[in-house]
């Protein structure tokens, strides 16, 4: 479906050979577009000059100005060479089109392949191939990295519009039927065989939306205890230190890295060196804490009293 905002007509495109319009203000059909096909798979408007752009299972693209309702150009998409080029052996089928301006536009094939055109052009400026022979399903073009997204029932690739490198892709295993992306942001749906429609954020593509900016707050969070020190499992010994446990003779071996005035050594091997040499190293170490414990209270029973009697001496003056 295409929605022309100018005429308030929805155009509606299925299993046959017309484009049926249906005008939202009147509440009514009008009378509907034909084409040269026996079905019509997809249709798309274009967002500056409005041309209607429809996919055909002949690998036509027919294109309609929806001023004087009549068609304008046809865009064949299986001349022998292009046909050649994608190593197809089928007449490949237009399962989805999309408009990133005035004169580019993507055409998703029933062979999974993505042809990027230039309207100026009958020639594809790009071909992009999923690798999995997959009908097209959706395509997006997100203009931030200038990035185009294509996505068939297995698979969502993002990739460069300009060279076709590989940004990234996404794989939810489940069958994918439909893409919707949030105009400028990362954050982007996907309707699928599952139950839930699924959700993913990429902030590397766009921030999040300010309906749900607290997105941007988890990913922070995330990135942030992702990370790691570079000696987090390490327990830093000066050579003397080795010496108590037993470890100079790793000196100069894989297992300490000398570091400054001392060496790192892996915090397992340090704590089976430990219990090994100082056997009796966490009674001394409970002892300790229940001194310190001891202490303390008592510390808080002094100063209880002491503020006990003072207010009692006060009490008797008064």
């Amino acid at each position: 479906m295409a929605y022309h905002t100018a005429s308030c007509d929805l155009y509606v495109a299925g299993v046959s050979s017309e484009i049926y319009r249906l005008n939202l203000e009147q509440g009514r059909f009008l009378n509907p577009l034909s084409t040269n096909s026996s079905e019509v798979k997809c249709c798309e408007l274009n967002p500056v000059h409005h041309l209607l752009a429809c996919g055909t299972n002949t690998g036509h693209v027919e294109c309609f100005d929806p001023r004087v309702r009549g068609r304008v150009g046809i865009l064949d998409t299986i001349l022998n060479q292009h046909v050649e080029d994608l190593g197809v052996s089928v007449v490949p089928t237009v399962t989805a089109l999309k408009f990133r301006d005035a004169l580019t536009m993507a055409v998703g094939t029933s062979t999974g392949h993505v042809l990027l055109y230039d309207l100026r052009s009958d020639k594809p400026v790009l071909i992009k191939d999923h690798q999995y022979e997959l009908p097209i399903k959706s395509i997006e073009f997100h203009d931030s990295l200038d990035l185009v997204m294509s996505m068939d029932s297995k698979i969502l690739k993002l990739w460069n519009r300009n060279n076709g490198k590989a940004y990234t892709a996404i794989e939810p295993g489940t069958d994918l039927n439909d893409l919707c992306v949030v105009p400028g942001s990362g954050l982007l749906f996907m309707a699928t065989e599952a139950p839930k429609v699924l959700t993913y954020y990429i902030p590397s593509i766009g921030t999040a939306p300010k309906w749900c900016s607290f997105l941007d707050n988890l990913t922070e969070e995330l990135e942030e205890s992702s990370e790691t020190q570079v000696y987090d499992d390490y327990k830093f010994l000066t050579r003397r230190e080795l010496e108590d446990l037993g470890l100079s003779h790793l000196i100069g071996s894989n297992l300490l890295r000398a570091y400054m005035h001392g060496f790192f050594i892996d915090m397992r091997l340090y704590h089976k060196a430990k219990s090994i040499a100082e056997p009796f190293a966490y009674e001394k170490y409970r002892k300790n804490k229940i001194r310190e414990k001891i202490e303390e209270e008592r510390e808080n029973r002094v100063r209880l009293k002491v503020r006990l009697i003072s207010k009692i001496f006060m009490i008797f003056l008064v």
